[in-house]
């Protein structure tokens, strides 16, 4: 499978373990957005998504406009999908897909302020960079918090999952063009953000490999850039790794266990071009006494893992990988959260100046 470094464009990009956030952030207000994303992540600047500022900019809100049948409900912060659908909104949604219609899939300003924010953000820079980061709510995440009148996720409706896969794809593509126009020398890194599969195949929820596959593989297969997911927990590896993807994001301050017991896949994923970013950085208040050296060391254990399979060498690993928090900081008090993303900073200089 051609992977990241191996795609065409993408020949340039070793992000030899650079700094990258994951994506939300806890502020109400747009600059000390852009400030921090500028100071602790100026390598591969994204767009801050800021959920405290309304509840439409809540991860499965965000993306979720045109959806046929789609009701937000502000107040009780629930999103609901009618039970019957007009049928003016399903002709009107598939006229929008047959006529690749950018207005319509394009993102609200008020769904995305930081969005919106990134040519100032991308202005603000001091050097040109490789990568930009982009983000999109993942489809099996997103279809089991969307939910009928019946409180039934529409994960198990086969119309509405297809509608839904639909429409993260034609969003997610539109987002790319809005990020390439402001940096056209740039290589565009669209992650999907599926935090629903920490939990596959623990027995809390049903997701079936012959659902989640194909939904996955719809979405992630239909983009043209460089495609990762964020897991923010333990998951089957072994499973993600067959997907269409060029980087993997996953929690190694409290889940490197599940990395280390897929090695061998994760090692052969590199092997092939394949990217990773390595959530070392925990997003809660250890952040506030963690040495840097303490959290590089869950880097440097997993890279040895992956090293001792002998399908990778150590220093590729090192080459083709990110540093990131184990997961968005949007939840965070600010304090804590300025605390992650400096102490992921840190440690990915650490990182870089005893290895590299």
């Amino acid at each position: 499978m051609n992977r990241g470094i191996n795609k065409p464009g993408a020949a340039k990009l070793r992000p030899r373990c650079a700094a990258m956030a994951v994506g939300s952030l806890p502020y109400q207000e747009i600059e000390p957005a852009l400030d921090i994303v500028l100071e602790t992540t100026p390598e591969v600047p994204a767009w801050p998504q800021l959920p405290r500022r309304s509840f439409l900019e809540n991860m499965y809100v965000q993306f979720s406009e045109g959806l046929p049948g789609l009701k937000v409900d502000i107040v009780a912060e629930r999103l609901v999908k009618r039970n019957e659908v007009p049928d003016t909104e399903l002709v009107a949604f598939a006229e929008a897909l047959e006529g690749n219609d950018a207005t319509f899939f394009a993102v609200s300003p008020d769904h995305a302020a930081g969005l919106y924010a990134f040519p100032t953000l991308y202005g603000r820079l001091r050097r040109p960079v490789d990568v930009i980061k982009g983000q999109i709510t993942g489809p099996v995440s997103f279809c089991l918090q969307v939910t009928d009148e019946d409180r039934r996720p529409i994960l198990y409706d086969d119309t509405t999952r297809e509608l839904a896969a639909e429409l993260l794809t034609a969003r997610a593509r539109w987002q790319q063009g809005f990020l390439q126009a402001v940096a056209p020398a740039a290589t565009v890194l669209m992650m999907v953000d599926e935090p629903f599969l920490a939990q596959w195949g623990s027995g809390y929820l049903s997701m079936p490999e012959d659902v989640v596959m194909p939904l996955l593989d719809r979405v992630v297969g239909s983009l043209d850039c460089l495609v990762g997911i964020h897991i923010c927990g333990g998951t089957d590896w072994s499973k993600v790794v067959e997907l269409p993807l060029d980087l993997l994001n996953f929690d190694a301050a409290d889940h490197l266990d599940a990395v280390v017991a897929h090695a061998e896949a994760l090692a052969s994923f590199v092997a092939e071009g394949g990217m990773l970013a390595w959530g070392a950085v925990p997003n809660d208040e250890r952040v506030l006494t963690l040495e840097p050296d303490q959290a590089a060391g869950s880097v440097l254990e997993g890279v040895g893992a992956l090293s001792a399979t002998g399908l990778v060498s150590r220093e590729d690993v090192l080459l083709q990988s990110f540093v990131t928090p184990a997961c968005g900081t949007g939840a965070l008090p600010i304090p804590v959260a300025e605390a992650c993303l400096r102490l992921t900073a840190a440690v990915s200089s650490t990182v870089r100046s005893s290895v590299l």
